[in-house]
C-alpha cells in the first residue's frame, strides 16, 4: 500500500509540474483599476469553453514529457473578438497538442477590454503579450528553452493580438531589457486588420478594443499587415476561404506584406471550414497543427 500511494503522489506531483499557473505581474497590476470582478466561466453545450471579465492576467505553464534546453517555446493568445477567451480548444487543448511534439506550451489568459476596470483598454491585451515572452525569457533556464525559440500562437482575435506583437515589439508597453521580439508566429483564422475592407460585416472586434469612435490612425496602428517591417517575425498562417467572421484576405494580406519583404512565410487555406475550428477542421477532416510543426522544423525552430 505505501509503493501504491507513493506512486500515485508522484503522478500527481507530475501533473502539477506540467501544469502551472500564475499570475503575469507582481504587486500592482499595470492600467488596472483595482476592481475586484469575478471571472465568468462557461461552457456552452459540452464543446467550448470560455472564460470572460479577466482582470488579472496569468501564464499557464504545460511541459512535454521530453527534457532538453533548446526546447522551443509558444504563447498560445485564445481567441475571442476581445470580449471572451476561448481558453479550452483554443488554449489547453492546443498547449497538450504542442507539448507532443516536445514544445513548452504557455497559455495566455490575457485581460479584456469589457471588465470597465482598466485604464488604456486598447493596449492591456498587447501590455500582458509582452509580459509573457518577457518572463519566459526570463526564465528560458528553469523551462529548458532557447530563448531564441519563442513565439506566438493566435487564434482569431488572439491571432491578432500575436500579429500586434510581432509588428510592435519596439513599442513597448512594459519595462523590459529583454527582447520582447518573437521568433516566430502561428496565425490560425486571424483577425490581422481594421480595415473595412477586411474587417466582415457585424464584426464587434474592433469596438470590443477601441470603443465606438476610431480613428484612421488607430485603424492604422491596429492593422498588422500596414506594419510589417523587415524585422517581423516569420508566420504559418492558416485559414478557410469560407470564413464569414475572419475573411480569408486578412491572412492574405499578412502573409503578402511578409513576402514583399523576403520573411519566410507558409499559408494554408482550406476551401471549407468556417471560422473557430480550432486544431482540427472538422469540414475537411484535417489536423493542422502537425504541419506547423513541420514549418517550425523547416525554419529551425524546433529539433
Amino acid at each position: 500500500m505505501k509503493w501504491h500511494l507513493l506512486i500515485f503522489l508522484l503522478c500527481i506531483s507530475v501533473v502539477v509540474k506540467a501544469q502551472q499557473e500564475f499570475n503575469l505581474y507582481t504587486g500592482k497590476i499595470p492600467n488596472s483599476k483595482g476592481c475586484e470582478v469575478k471571472e465568468v466561466w462557461a461552457e456552452e453545450n459540452g464543446k467550448r469553453g470560455t472564460v470572460k471579465k479577466v482582470t488579472v492576467p496569468t501564464l499557464k505553464v504545460f511541459m512535454p514529457e521530453s527534457t532538453g534546453s533548446n526546447r522551443p517555446a509558444v504563447i498560445i493568445c485564445p481567441g475571442g473578438g476581445y470580449a471572451n477567451l476561448s481558453i479550452f480548444d483554443g488554449g489547453y487543448e492546443t498547449a497538450t497538442e504542442l507539448n507532443k511534439a516536445g514544445i513548452v506550451a504557455f497559455v495566455l489568459k490575457y485581460r479584456l477590454s469589457d471588465s470597465l476596470c482598466n485604464t488604456n483598454n486598447s493596449l492591456i491585451a498587447l501590455q500582458d503579450a509582452q509580459q509573457a515572452i518577457y518572463l519566459i525569457r526570463e526564465n528560458v533556464a528553469k523551462y529548458g528553452i532557447n530563448p531564441n525559440k519563442v513565439g506566438y500562437l493566435g487564434f482569431s482575435a488572439g491571432g491578432h493580438l500575436a500579429a500586434m506583437a510581432s509588428t510592435h515589439f519596439e513599442d513597448k508597453q512594459i519595462d523590459s531589457d529583454i527582447s520582447l521580439r518573437p521568433d516566430f508566429t502561428i496565425l490560425a483564422y486571424p483577425i490581422i486588420s481594421f480595415r473595412d475592407s477586411l474587417t466582415a460585416p457585424g464584426s464587434k472586434t474592433k469596438i470590443n478594443l477601441l470603443g465606438k469612435n476610431v480613428t484612421q490612425a488607430q485603424i492604422r496602428w491596429y492593422s498588422a499587415e500596414l506594419n510589417v517591417s523587415n524585422q517581423t517575425p516569420p508566420a504559418f498562417l492558416i485559414h478557410a476561404s469560407d470564413d464569414q467572421t475572419a475573411p480569408v484576405e486578412n491572412s492574405l494580406s499578412y502573409y503578402e506584406a511578409l513576402h514583399k519583404r523576403n520573411i519566410p512565410a507558409t499559408i494554408k487555406v482550406y476551401q471549407k471550414g468556417g471560422h473557430g475550428f480550432a486544431n482540427y477542421n472538422k469540414a475537411e477532416d484535417d489536423h493542422w497543427l502537425p504541419q506547423a510543426a513541420k514549418w517550425l522544423k523547416l525554419n529551425h525552430f524546433l529539433d
